[in-house]
């Protein structure tokens, strides 16, 4: 998947021109702040050329002014994580990638530095190339959906029973009822995050067990345990 990066007078020379590229899709920040004094402003027209385009109308801010503008690092940029399942459907079907806003510098590079970090590990060839000053908060927002977004991408066929029959078996393991907050095995993403949650605590507490060797090896040790009781 190639991940470009392109200002809106780039992007719409390409489109005049002709020449944008096919099998693409496209993810295009326009701002508010210019909305708000010209009436006449809107987002690059993609019409005729790009069935496939994510509009998001984002002032570019950083962390330090979020809250002088009304924001939280968590209220900011709401849309990261349908980006992020924007992106996969992208992926899977073998599109490239164009982020593109006003100037091509910030909100667009820190989307294709999360993309291409996610996918690749390669997001630092945009944040060393002085073209770009990506944004990093939606840098994070975007690469932490795309993280979060994967478990549920991997794990898309991932079923689990219901929530009274798992309130039995956490009991029995004595973890905290509170992994299931928010779990209805008729919810496939739910069933993810309950697995990562199970897995995670499972970890913490030395029980979870991946191959028939470390299963093994913690039915001898807790039986030695049991036999040093016993004498």
């Amino acid at each position: 998947m190639r991940v470009s990066v392109y200002s809106r007078e780039a992007i719409e020379s390409i489109i005049a021109d002709g020449k944008f590229p096919k099998n693409t899709a496209v993810i295009s920040f326009y701002d508010p702040a210019i909305k708000r004094i010209d009436e006449d402003y809107s987002h690059v027209d993609y019409s005729g050329v790009c069935d496939t385009v994510f509009y998001s109308e984002l002032d570019d801010l950083d962390l330090d002014v979020l809250r002088r503008k009304g924001y939280t690092y968590d209220t900011y940029f709401p849309e990261a994580p349908d980006i992020a399942a924007f992106v996969y459907s992208a992926y899977d079907k073998g599109r490239d990638i164009i982020c593109q806003c006003e100037y091509g510098q910030s909100r667009s590079a820190a989307t294709a530095a999360a993309i291409l970090e996610h996918f690749y590990h390669s997001g630092i060839s945009i944040f060393t190339n002085y073209n770009y000053y990506p944004n990093q908060v939606v840098y994070h927002k975007i690469f932490d959906a795309l993280e979060q977004h994967k478990r549920y991408h991997d794990n898309k066929y991932y079923y689990a029973v219901d929530a009274e029959t798992l309130r039995t078996h956490i009991s029995k393991m004595q973890l905290p009822e509170t992994i299931l907050e928010g779990y209805t095995h008729e919810d496939g993403n739910s069933a993810v995050d309950l697995k990562c949650e199970l897995e995670k605590a499972l970890s913490e507490g030395n029980m979870l067990y991946h191959t028939a060797e470390e299963i093994i090896n913690a039915l001898l040790k807790k039986s030695s345990l049991y036999t040093l009781h016993l004498q």
